[in-house]
C-alpha cells in the first residue's frame, strides 16, 4: 500500500501476488518500490508516475530462490566497476549471504559470504552505495565493500540475534538493534565501536539514525518507540501509541527533487497500525 506523507491518504497497492511481503524499499529519486515476497520474489515497481497504481505491474521480477528474498535493498552507486554495475538490488538469505542482482535485467552479479551459515534478516547499503551491512540470527554484524566483495569488519558486541541495521547520512557509522535490548552504533571506518543505548525492556527490532546524525530512533516489543541524542547518549523521547511490539521505525527522507528540512518519524506495529511523529527536536 502506498501512501501520501503528506496527508497519510491511500494512493494506490501494489499487488502480484498471494504470498506476504517481508521487505519493503524505495529508492533515492523516490520513483522505484522494491518489495521481497515469501514466493521468493524481489519485483521492482514503478511508483514515480502514481498512474495506475491498483493496476501496476512490476518492472522487473527476480526469482531470487527459497529464502533468498527475505531483505531486499536498493543499492545506487555514483560509479561503477569493471564487474559491478552501478545500480543494484542487494537481498538477504537464510544460509549466511547476500546476493546482489543486477537493476537492468535481474541477473546476479555476485555472493557476498559471511561465512556463517546463519539467516540474515537484517540489511542495510550505505547511502553512497560503498559498503552492505547484515546480521540475523547470532550476535556477529558483517560489513561488505560493494565493489570488491570483500569483508571490511566485522562487530560482535552483541549478545544476541541482531534484527536491524543502519547507517548514517554521511556513510561512516552503523546502528544496530538487537534481542540483547541494546542499540549500539559502530564506526565502519575503522571497525571499531561508539557507545551502546540502554533504556528499552524487550527485544529491540529496529533502530534507525536521524539523516542529521544526531539522533536515533528506535522501537521494541517493550510497545515504545524512543528518540535518542547522541549528544548526550540518552533518550530524549518515549512514544506509548503502540499496543504491542513496535517492528520498524524509519524517517522521512529527502528526495532528488523534494529537500526534507525537518523529517518526521514513522512507525509500524505488530498492532497493524501506522503512527507519525513530529518530534520535538532541537
Amino acid at each position: 500500500m502506498c501512501r501520501d506523507a503528506q496527508n497519510g491518504e491511500c494512493v494506490g497497492q501494489l499487488k502480484d501476488g498471494d504470498y506476504a511481503i517481508t521487505s519493503v524499499d524505495v529508492n533515492r529519486q523516490g520513483t522505484r518500490a522494491l518489495t521481497s515476497s515469501m514466493d521468493n520474489t524481489l519485483r521492482v515497481w514503478d511508483i514515480g508516475t502514481r498512474k495506475s497504481l491498483n493496476d501496476a505491474k512490476p518492472l522487473l521480477s527476480i526469482n531470487a530462490g527459497p529464502i533468498n528474498a527475505w531483505k531486499s535493498r536498493f543499492v545506487s552507486r555514483k560509479g561503477a566497476g569493471d564487474d559491478v554495475p552501478a545500480d543494484l538490488i542487494a537481498s538477504s538469505t537464510d544460509s549466511g549471504t547476500v546476493k546482489l542482482w543486477s537493476l537492468e535485467d535481474g541477473s546476479m552479479i555476485r555472493e557476498l559470504n559471511t561465512s556463517r551459515p546463519n539467516f540474515m534478516y537484517a540489511l542495510a547499503v550505505s547511502p553512497d552505495g560503498t559498503k552492505i551491512a547484515c546480521a540475523g540470527v547470532g550476535s556477529h554484524v558483517y560489513v561488505f565493500d560493494t565493489e570488491a566483495g570483500m569483508l571490511l569488519c566485522t562487530f560482535s558486541g552483541h549478545s544476541d540475534n541482531v534484527r536491524s541495521v543502519s547507517f548514517s547520512a554521511d556513510s561512516s557509522l552503523l546502528v544496530t538493534a538487537s534481542d540483547d535490548k541494546q542499540i549500539q552504533l559502530h564506526d565502519v571506518r575503522h571497525g571499531s565501536p561508539v557507545t551502546t543505548l540502554l533504556g528499552h525492556h524487550g527485544w529491540v527490532l529496529t533502530a534507525e539514525m536521524h539523516p542529521s546524525g544526531a539522533y536515533i530512533a528506535s522501537g521494541s516489543v517493550d510497545t515504545k518507540v524512543k528518540i535518542w541524542d547522541m549528544a548526550q547518549r540518552a533518550c530524549v523521547e518515549t512514544h506509548s501509541q503502540h499496543s504491542q511490539a513496535v517492528w520498524s521505525v524509519a524517517w522521512q527522507r529527502s528526495s532528488d527533487d523534494v529537500p526534507i528540512t525537518r523529517p518526521m518519524l514513522a512507525s509500524v506495529g505488530e498492532d497493524c497500525s501506522v503512527h507519525l511523529y513530529d518530534p520535538l527536536l532541537a
